[in-house]
This record gives C-alpha cells, sequence and structure tokens, in this order.
C-alpha cells in the first residue's frame, strides 16, 4: 500500500491548527516506518512546521508547475499508481478511480458563514462538496464535524466517515511551579486570565473583555497569538479593561506552556470549533478551562471542563469566580489532566493508519 500525502497546505499558511495536524499526522507516518511519498515539498519554506521535516529521508514529488495558490483550488494533477492511497492535506482529492481518496474534514465554518466571506468562501464549500463526493474515506476531527458533514451533505454515507481526534502536543505539561516564574514574559502579573488564539467575530473576543471587566481589578486579561491587533480591537480593549491587559502576539511554543501554567484560567470563549486546541493544551498544562458549551469544546474537555451554555460576560465570569475554592480548583485541575490525557498523536497517527487501510480493503477486496 504506497501512501500519497499532499503537503499543500504548508504553501497555504505560516502556522495553525491545520499545519499542526498535518506535521504530526506526516511526522507520525515518517516513524511508522511506512512507505510515504510527499507531494508538493518544501516549496514554502515560511511555514514553521515544514522546516521541522527531513524531506531527504523520503521520496518528494512536485504535482505541477501550477503556481501554489492556484493549485490548492483544483483535484490532484499528478497521476499516482494504481491501488495508492492520497490523503489530502487540504480538501483536496485525486480524480483517478483506481486509488483510494481520503479527505479530513476539519470544520464548516464556511457553510455557516463564519469565515471568509464570497468569492473564496463560495470556493472552499464547492472545493469540500466536490472532494466528500469523490473520497473513499472522510477524517472528522470531531464527532461535532460529523454530525455538521451529515447535517450540510445528507447525501453521504455515513460509513465512510471516520472520527479521529487530534493529539495535544507533549510540549504541554504542568511545571514545578515555585512562586511567579521570572520566565513569564514582561508586565504579566499574577492572576491572569489568558485569552488564545483569533479574536474575530464566532471567537467573541469582545465577550472576554466584558467578562474581564465584571471581575475584580486584581484579574487581568493576558491576549497570547492570534496577529497583529487592529485599532479598533486596541481602542475596544482601552474602552473596556484599561490598565488591564498585555499583548503578547507571537509566542514560542516553550512560553505558551509557561502561560498556561501561571494562568488562572483559560477564557475561551469562541462558539465554534472544529476542534479546539487551546482546551486541550490548556488541560494538559495544568491550567482551569472555562468555556462555551458549544460544538467540539465539550468533546475535548470532557467534565473538566466550566462550560456555559449561555455565551454571555456574566456566565464565564461567574464560572471563573468558581476556580477561588482552592479545593474545587485542584478537582478541576486533575480532571483536566486526565482527560488531556486521553488525546495523543500516537493515537490519532494509529487511527488515521488503520482507516487507510479499511478503505483499502473496503475498495479493493470487498
Amino acid at each position: 500500500m504506497q501512501i500519497f500525502l499532499d503537503n499543500i497546505v504548508f504553501t497555504i499558511q505560516k502556522a495553525g491548527g491545520v499545519s499542526v495536524y498535518w506535521y504530526e499526522l506526516l511526522q507520525g507516518m515518517c516513524n511508522a516506518r511506512l512507505a510515504v511519498n510527499f507531494l508538493n515539498a518544501g516549496l514554502n519554506p515560511a511555514n514553521i512546521f515544514e522546516q521541522q521535516l527531513d524531506y531527504q529521508r523520503h521520496t518528494c514529488i512536485r504535482e505541477s508547475w501550477i503556481p501554489p495558490k492556484y493549485l490548492r483550488y483544483l483535484p490532484l494533477q499528478y497521476t499516482l499508481p494504481p491501488y495508492a492511497v492520497f490523503h489530502g492535506g487540504y480538501l483536496r482529492v485525486s480524480p483517478q478511480k483506481n486509488i483510494v481518496n481520503i479527505m479530513t474534514v476539519h470544520d464548516f465554518a464556511h457553510e455557516r458563514k463564519l469565515a471568509t466571506p464570497f468569492p473564496r468562501g463560495l470556493v472552499n464549500t464547492r472545493q469540500k462538496a466536490y472532494g466528500i463526493k469523490r473520497a473513499d474515506g472522510i477524517i472528522c476531527i470531531s464527532d461535532s464535524t460529523r454530525k455538521e458533514l451529515l447535517h450540510f451533505y445528507p447525501d453521504t454515507n455515513p460509513a465512510k466517515l471516520k472520527v479521529v481526534y487530534h493529539g495535544i502536543a507533549d510540549t504541554f505539561f504542568p511545571l514545578n511551579k515555585t512562586g511567579l516564574a521570572a520566565i513569564l514574559p514582561a508586565r504579566v502579573t499574577s492572576p491572569y486570565i489568558l485569552y488564545v488564539g483569533g479574536r474575530n467575530n464566532y471567537k467573541n473576543f469582545n465577550i472576554a473583555l466584558d467578562a474581564i471587566a465584571l471581575l475584580p481589578a486584581h484579574y487581568k486579561l493576558v491576549v497570547a497569538g492570534g496577529g497583529t491587533w487592529t485599532k479598533q480591537e486596541q481602542l475596544l480593549a482601552e474602552e473596556k479593561i484599561r490598565g488591564r491587559y498585555v499583548i503578547i502576539e507571537h509566542v514560542p511554543p516553550s512560553d505558551m506552556n509557561t502561560l498556561y501554567n501561571y494562568a488562572w484560567c483559560l477564557l475561551y470563549p469562541s462558539s465554534y470549533e472544529g476542534f479546539g486546541f487551546p482546551p486541550g493544551e490548556a488541560m494538559k498544562a495544568g491550567c482551569p478551562v472555562v468555556a462555551s458549551n458549544c460544538t467540539s469544546i465539550p468533546e475535548v474537555t470532557g467534565n473538566a471542563g466550566l462550560l456555559t451554555t449561555a455565551i454571555t460576560a456574566a456566565a464565564f465570569a461567574e464560572k471563573i469566580l468558581l476556580l477561588e475554592n482552592g479545593t474545587f480548583r485542584q478537582q478541576i485541575i486533575h480532571a483536566g489532566l486526565t482527560q488531556a490525557s486521553s488525546f495523543t498523536w500516537q493515537k490519532s497517527v494509529r487511527e488515521t493508519i488503520r482507516f487507510y487501510k479499511d478503505c483499502w480493503n473496503n475498495k479493493f477486496l470487498s
């Protein structure tokens, strides 16, 4: 069973959740000593994950001379050997009938009109629809995503869907904390609430600001990652919690673990996630999670998350203040560590390889 993996996602992103997933999957495949071939390898050295891959150990194929910014929207242009397995890194499938097409679906933000506006959003949904129809097997990164796929594409055969959860990297773990660490970034003081990642519409960043405003003044907000702040975001933070927030736009993984470790909690008010890395990372680092009870988030947090049905500042502030009970806080931390331990990349890769084999057997041996 020859496996061809499409690395075009690395030309689309410099970082991001899909890049994390694809990097960990490639590493796992390589460590499993499978006959792996890479398509579109090494075309974007700016991607921080692709930089860490050792392409010299594997066959690398340039699929086409079409620029990646256009190629990403096209079916695979390279002819694969018969009976091969092709897994597209980002929504792509092969038009060949004598191979096995595997597709990973991350979310349906475009179908929900929560992501990129027209016309790019329309291109994404059409490409996804084509892939879902052509794929022999579809990996959904949560059961919430699986249910959404069947909602938006009800003609899909449920038998070709497989839920394979992401792993949480081992770079997140509890530190031996003895007071406030000197390694914390400048101006970060305890107790602080941690907000991680994007701040666009459905992430509900404005509600996070309102929640902090409702808390006693000694609670600060640390906003990590999510790219450059807009002028509007800065004005909003100044208006709502002046002097009570710290911005850290770019955070190395080791520093991220430190921020989780010393945070009072992670505040994650997002109303939509395909999976949601930050809650899992926080729990693995021993950080309580306060989040919304939406889409995949309860799958990630299990019984360890302090989840709110109402996405309001008051609801989040109430959950945060529950952590002032020391015994309860320790129970939540312990439950989070247990829950996070079930998400490993080794398990994710193992289940993906098994799915390849099942799809191959179904197509060629049944």
